[in-house]
């Protein structure tokens, strides 16, 4: 149960496109589309992933971290966590954390 006073995390806007642009290029980068990871992913992970499902999902920005690494593994791929390599006369945000 959570804690009433803890408030709940919403990512912005800004964050859901990143993740929106995230998923989109790499299906145009695997030369597929939703309709066709829905099949892929109904037939090798016994998954009910409609089309629309998918589409709400890309919409929303909700897919979750392990339906992710189920995409990347679909097309041979990994998610792995990458250090940010600064640009000159930037500072590192990385480090305020």
């Amino acid at each position: 149960m959570t804690n009433p006073e803890t408030p709940k995390y919403i990512a912005t806007e800004e964050r859901k496109e990143q993740a929106r642009r995230l998923v989109k290029d790499f299906l145009q980068e695997q030369n597929t589309s939703v309709y066709r990871l829905a099949r892929m992913l109904n037939e090798t992970y016994g998954r009910s992933a409609s089309d629309s499902n998918l589409l709400n999902k890309l919409t929303r920005s909700s897919f979750k971290v392990t339906e992710l690494m189920d995409i990347a593994e679909l097309f041979d791929y990994e998610i792995k966590f990458v250090p940010k390599i600064p640009i000159e006369g930037h500072e590192n945000s990385s480090n305020l954390l």
